[in-house]
């Protein structure tokens, strides 16, 4: 099925949401950029979902609608959902916002320090303390569910449940879930949460989750095995999450006050970007402590800290290493600009659209990072399509190139030339100074 997901790309869904690129997803469902229409005419980003039909359809349907009433910062929204077909499938779909990127995307590369996971948590604490008072229970708190739009850390609302569901946990396990979940009676609580909150926050501090035996047969159960590297308050925390009997288990509020306690001891202030911006004394170079892809001016703060300064390999890819730029590339300044016109056409180039990064993402860059995109170009010489030939190690400039590169702007088609569609190869260096870019035209 997953191969069936990726061949709708540049389909329609209900007649008004266009699968522009599939952004991932399992057999299960997938999720696709597309764009959301406004009264006024323009339209924006989105993120479209498509799930098979489940056997609670109206159900799942009734639970987006609710969801969609909400309204909160650390939430993501939902715009609109309902039933589809695609070539005879029946689906289910769901808009909202649209996420560069999730916490689940940057552990691999490292860990969180303490720093920034005391910075990360409050808008995560904040968003499901809301979550439960409006009578929800969020049920899958983990790091891919934690993402980032504009100049704030959001959690997905896409799955929320009414406490005391039985159904869709009783489907599968995830190995973020609590101990009563191993029963298919089991009901979906706010104790579910804070056990789901607790396995996030040691495996976002060790890229691991905690070990522990979930079939004990054996009185009393033991909880899961916190490493002694998890520093204060974390430690003490993740293990009041982690309890076994679900009602010893701490509340949000209790979290939040815990962290507010720690966040004035230590005078942090995530409300404050001036930090962010002051350069370090010379020999105490510090990595930038905001969330290096979109950079608001007087929120984004240490809030987002955590999910995105990338620290990469000490040995990085040699395409990362590389430091020869490529000749007769475009060079675009510390402050990029959007386009960039070519004065002269000889080189079948008649625009080049550089890609939009924030400086905040700049820095986090160590060496080049190159991203390749195959172009196919019309014979107006507008885009048609365009494809990742070499994706680099980060998503974010991967898709920023990728969209830079559909509004590029080729010469027409010359008399003669065999076919009018045509092939280009765009290489976008990204470094710390700039971005440079080449474009070859590749035969057919």
């Amino acid at each position: 099925m997953s191969e069936t997901w990726k061949q709708w790309e540049g389909r329609t869904v209900d007649g008004r949401f266009p699968l522009q690129s599939h952004l991932g997803g399992s057999d299960h469902g997938a999720v696709f950029l597309t764009r959301l229409q406004r009264a006024a005419g323009d339209s924006e980003k989105a993120a479209i979902k498509l799930i098979a039909v489940p056997v609670d359809a109206e159900k799942q349907l009734l639970r987006w609608k609710l969801a969609g009433e909400l309204n909160h910062p650390n939430l993501i929204r939902i715009f609109e959902a309902g039933r589809c077909e695609l070539d005879g499938t029946d689906l289910l779909y769901v808009v909202e916002e649209y996420a560069e990127e999730n916490l689940a995307q940057i552990l691999p590369e490292r860990a969180l320090t303490a720093e920034e996971a005391l910075t990360m948590l409050p808008p995560v604490l904040r968003g499901l303390q809301f979550v439960h008072d409006k009578g929800f229970v969020h049920g899958h708190i983990h790091p891919a569910n934690i993402l980032a739009i504009g100049d704030q850390v959001k959690l997905s609302s896409d799955a929320l449940e009414a406490p005391g569901e039985t159904s869709r946990r009783a489907e599968s396990t995830s190995a973020y879930d609590p101990p009563e979940t191993a029963t298919s009676t089991a009901a979906v609580s706010t104790a579910a949460d804070v056990w789901q909150l607790g396995m996030t926050l040691v495996e976002v501090l060790t890229q691991r989750l905690p070990v522990w035996d979930r079939v004990q047969t054996s009185a009393p159960k033991v909880p899961p095995t916190i490493p002694a590297t998890v520093p204060e308050p974390f430690r003490e925390i993740a293990g009041r999450c982690l309890q076994m009997d679900a009602a010893e288990r701490c509340t949000i509020a209790e979290i939040t006050a815990k962290i507010n306690d720690r966040l004035e001891s230590a005078k942090v202030e995530p409300a404050l970007p001036a930090p962010a911006f002051a350069p370090a004394p010379a020999g105490q170079r510090k990595e930038s402590a905001k969330w290096p892809y979109w950079l608001g001016l007087a929120a984004l703060v240490a809030v987002a800290v955590f999910l995105i300064v990338r620290q990469k390999p000490s040995s990085p890819p040699a395409e990362v290493q590389s430091t020869q730029a490529p000749q007769g590339g475009t060079t675009e300044s510390s402050q990029p600009a959007t386009e960039a016109a070519n004065p002269d056409n000889r080189s079948g180039v008649v625009r080049r659209v550089m890609p939009q990064v924030s400086p905040s993402a700049r820095r986090t860059i160590q060496g080049r990072i190159k991203v390749r995109v195959n172009v196919e170009v019309d014979g107006a010489g507008n885009v048609g399509t365009a494809t990742l030939e070499s994706a680099g190690p980060s998503k974010y400039f991967s898709r920023v190139a990728l969209e830079a590169a559909r509004d590029w702007k080729f010469s027409p088609a010359q008399a003669g030339e065999q076919g009018a569609a045509r092939e280009w190869r765009l290489q976008f260096a990204f470094t710390r100074g700039g971005t440079e870019v080449s474009a070859i035209r590749t035969p057919r």
